[in-house]
Parts: C-alpha cells; sequence; structure tokens
C-alpha cells in the first residue's frame, strides 16, 4: 500500500514516500502495547520548540497550563496523582519519565530534597 499514489520525479521525495509506507506496513502487524511506545519515543524527537509529549498543535499543553493556572491546589494535586498513577503502564519514553520527575523534584526545597534522598539511601528522614 502506497501513501500516496502521485508519482514524484526526485528520486529523495520518493525514497522517503517509500520509507514511510514501510514504517506503516511494519507498525500495523505490531501489537499496540509495542507501536505505542515506538511511535511515542518518535514523537518526543521530532518536536521543535514545541509542547512536549507529541501535541503538533500546541492544544493539549496550552489547555494544560491554562488549567493548571487557574486550578486550585487540590485539584492540582488530584489530577497530578491520577497522571503519575496512569503512568508505568503508559507508551512514555524514558526521556518523558525524567521530565515529569525533574519537575515534581524542582518542586522540593532543598531541605526537603535531603531528607529524601536520605530516606532513598535507607536512612531516616
Amino acid at each position: 500500500m502506497s501513501l500516496i499514489d502521485h508519482t514524484f520525479t526526485d528520486p529523495k521525495i520518493a525514497l522517503r514516500l517509500d520509507w514511510a509506507t514501510a514504517l506503516c506496513f511494519a507498525l500495523e502487524r505490531c501489537d499496540p502495547k509495542e507501536a505505542a511506545p515506538i511511535c511515542a519515543a518518535y514523537l518526543e524527537t521530532a518536536e521543535t520548540a514545541g509542547p512536549l509529549m507529541g501535541d503538533p498543535f500546541g492544544m493539549v499543553a496550552g489547555d494544560a497550563n491554562l488549567w493548571a493556572a487557574s486550578a486550585p491546589p487540590h485539584e492540582l494535586i488530584a489530577y497530578t496523582l491520577a497522571g503519575l498513577n496512569r503512568l508505568p503502564k503508559a507508551p512514555v519514553t524514558t526521556d518523558a519519565r525524567r521530565r515529569a520527575f525533574k519537575a515534581i523534584w524542582r518542586s522540593f526545597a532543598d531541605q526537603d530534597r535531603r531528607a529524601f534522598l536520605k530516606a532513598v539511601k535507607g536512612g531516616k528522614s
């Protein structure tokens, strides 16, 4: 199956379309649990100065930022915790998980960071 039925005289364009067709063929034959992380990883690397997490039109990240700026603290925590609870099963790359962890880490005061590190290393906080 070809993505586009046009004939291109530029061999570079024709080659890229062949690659895209091969990619679609391969993804259609993958289990969705295998294809989703591959697609998520690609979307992250393909972004250019836009919102994170594969939002090509900027609407999801823009809406999330607007909502987060106006949400009362209890709603902000509720949705954040719900998202973090779902994260282990979501097809999200390690880099995206690191960005989420860094955002949470930056929200702690230095004293709390030290206490957390001490607890993780097996000491008492």
